[in-house]
């Protein structure tokens, strides 16, 4: 074979293997072509049951897409959104700027901020509820969701996309509810206006009722017209607190409850809401006991007249529900910064208590507790829910411990504003730092409290309940001649009262540097005489209010004694009112019940009295003659009380000759409102109707 035919045999073997190798190549490719058409058909299949999922879920759930070119304006949706306006796709503009157009002009400019905001990073998505217009002419309400999706390399933003949402329905029902709403406010806030006008109204009748049964008591009675005369007045109390809260709860909802913030003593609070419920619990045979920290300051920047309704209505409370056992009336210092002092107040009876369920609607208004206990009980179940809401609005916090049949502490924290203008040092602090005390009191309850007391004082105490034991401890104290400087000694102990106590150790030498201070109950009054005869010079009457320890240990300790006017709580008001000058006074009052109540009253205590049947003519009266006195109601006809008030120091003012007369405001109003109102018309005090006996000689007595 010839080399040309060798090598021509060479090229066509080479050319045929290339031949074979393409074969192969192209059935490969054919291969990886036909997968790829079939991943493709199956893609495309997925792609469109996808698709079509989701238009049946935009269209199931009234929702359409849109796809916004930020920099075009060119807007992108799906048929969804022309089908919720009514419209054909081809209908609807595509341009951002022609679509805002058909958005309610009442909500446009909300929408172009919610926008702004989204844009402006200010929000990380957008969210806007508006109107459109639909092809018939209704406008329905829509709620507008998307973001920022694609941004250019500075971050400007390229695309948003979104959804839109038909929410015209749930928007109907929304509004329905909020003019239902409105409409139910607007009728509680009517009737609670109601309410609140009408004290005036509930007041006037229920004082000619108190009034004239106070009258009564005073006159000679069968011992069964004073039982049934005792019914008549408790009733009308009860009825009379009942009314109370309803008008306090009243304006409480219509928002007319004010709360006026001025420098006041917390300490005067307490010791004024001791006062006032000891006369209910001497009747119920209640111990009261008063705690007040004297770490608090004297004076904080607060208001006494919603701190005072608060207090009252715990103790009320307090004494309603125990029938033997204590009272406690409390209030802690608990810490204070550069500009607030922290304070919780306390009142811990030893009632009923509270079960499980009572619990639950304790502070519900309108709202008693259901308990074979506690049904004998009156009230309208409205007093804490008020304290609640004061407490609230004073930016306090409230606590409930309980145990059914044991008793009840209600406790609550306020933070006041400091006043330092009236923050001293104490001087109690430098008179007992150091001193070594003894208190002998069979209660425990009296001892924490004396304790208390005395540790803030920073004193060195010891505690004792049983005499002998007192004794042994006054004996081992002596003996290492480190006697007590001060001790305490209860007037009522078993087997032995406290003065036989002292007598029996007066004589001691070992005695003789120890200063002894009687405490006693009002209800077992101790003469001067019988104190003297046991070496006692000084009594301390509980409850243990602030003022009357210090008072009373300073005696104690340099044995020295004073009386001073400051003691009248625990002095007959009637006594002293006999003692006192016959008034010449003005009363100004237009009802004719309430004029036989004050006339009768101020009869039997032995005052004139003239009368005026309203403002005007109490002006008249009060230019030709003069008088000690002027009680004047604030609401009258022709001219009110007020008025009448301003017009009196208005005629004083061109008669310099005349003494500025006393001017008593008699109202059924009692807010701090209308308290604040007749001090700034130039009235003196301020007593509420009906008012007591007691309030109305505290102010004759001051003439």
């Amino acid at each position: 074979m010839s080399e040309e035919l060798k090598k021509r045999i060479q090229e066509l073997e080479a050319e045929n293997k290339k031949v074979r190798l393409a074969s192969q190549q192209w059935e490969h490719l054919r291969k990886v072509y036909q997968d790829s058409i079939e991943r493709l058909q199956l893609i495309d299949q997925e792609l469109s049951d996808s698709n079509d999922r989701t238009n049946r879920a935009l269209y199931g759930g009234d929702l359409a897409w849109w796809d916004w070119d930020y920099k075009t304006g060119k807007v992108w949706f799906n048929e969804n959104r022309a089908r919720m306006l009514g419209y054909g796709v081809d209908e609807l503009p595509q341009n951002y700027d022609d679509i805002t157009r058909m958005i309610h002009q009442d909500d446009y400019e909300h929408t172009m901020e919610m926008l702004k905001q989204h844009l402006s990073g200010a929000h990380p998505n957008y969210e806007a509820e508006f109107r459109l217009k639909t092809k018939s002419g209704e406008w329905r309400w829509f709620f507008d969701k998307g973001k920022v999706v694609e941004t250019d390399i500075l971050g400007k933003p390229v695309r948003l996309a979104g959804v839109l949402i038909d929410i015209h329905d749930r928007k109907n029902i929304e509004n329905e509810l909020v003019v239902a709403y409105a409409t139910a406010a607007a009728e509680s806030l009517a009737k609670s206006n109601f309410l609140a006008s009408m004290s005036h109204d509930i007041y006037t009748p229920m004082a000619g009722v108190i009034g004239m049964a106070d009258i009564l008591k005073q006159s000679r009675l069968s011992r069964e017209q004073e039982d049934y005369l005792n019914v008549i007045v408790k009733s009308a109390h009860n009825l009379m607190s009942i009314l109370n809260d309803i008008l306090e709860f009243s304006k409480l909802e219509s928002g007319k409850m004010e709360f006026h913030e001025k420098p006041f003593s917390v300490h005067q609070v307490i010791e004024e809401i001791a006062g006032s419920c000891y006369d209910r619990a001497q009747e119920k045979g209640l111990e009261i006991l008063v705690f007040q920290d004297p770490n608090i300051p004297f004076e904080v920047v607060g208001d006494p007249v919603r701190l005072r309704q608060v207090m009252k209505i715990f103790t009320d409370n307090a004494l309603k529900f125990t029938e033997k056992g204590e009272i406690r009336v409390e209030a802690h210092f608990l810490s204070w910064d550069g500009e607030t002092v922290k304070v919780r107040f306390s009142v811990c009876d030893t009632g009923i208590g509270i079960s499980e369920a009572g619990m639950k609607v304790l502070f519900t208004s309108f709202s008693k507790l259901d308990s074979p206990e506690s049904k004998k009980y009156t009230g309208g179940g409205l007093g804490l829910a008020i304290a609640r809401r004061l407490i609230e609005r004073m930016n306090g916090h409230i606590e409930v411990e309980t145990k059914p049949g044991s008793g009840t502490t209600f406790s609550f924290t306020v933070v006041f504003e400091r006043y330092k203008d009236s923050e001293l040092p104490d001087p109690m602090k430098e008179i007992l730092q150091g001193l070594k005390i003894l208190i002998l009191d069979p209660n425990a309850s009296r001892r924490t409290i004396l304790t208390n007391y005395l540790v803030r004082w920073e004193a060195e105490v010891v505690e004792s309940g049983v005499p002998a034991e007192a004794l042994k401890l006054i004996h081992h104290r002596a003996e290492i001649n480190k006697p007590f400087d001060l001790i305490f000694i209860e007037y009522l102990m078993p087997g032995m009262d406290g003065l036989k106590f002292a007598s029996s150790v007066k004589h001691e030498a070992w005695l003789k540097k120890s200063k002894i201070l009687l405490t006693t109950s009002r209800l077992e009054p101790v003469s001067a005489a019988e104190l003297a005869v046991a070496g006692i010079l000084v009594s301390l009457v509980r409850p243990f209010t602030l003022s009357r320890m210090k008072t009373r240990i300073r005696e104690a300790l340099t044995q020295t004694r004073k009386v001073s006017p400051v003691e009248l709580d625990e002095v007959d008001l009637h006594l002293l009112d006999d003692q006192k000058k016959v008034l010449n006074i003005l009363l100004a009052e237009d009802n004719q019940i309430n004029q036989k109540v004050a006339l009768v009253t101020l009869q039997k205590l032995g005052h004139l009295t003239d009368l005026a049947g309203n403002g005007k003519i109490a002006v008249e009266m009060f230019a030709g003659k003069n008088y000690d006195l002027v009680l004047m109601d604030m609401f009258m006809p022709e001219m009110d009380g007020l008025e009448a008030t301003r017009q009196i120091r208005l005629f004083e003012t061109g008669n310099p000759e005349r003494n500025p007369v006393h001017i008593c405001a008699i109202t059924a109003n009692t807010s701090a409102e209308d308290e604040q109102k007749c001090y700034q018309a130039g009235m003196n005090s301020y007593i509420s109707k009906p008012f007591h006996l007691e309030e109305l000689v505290k102010i004759l007595n001051r003439i």
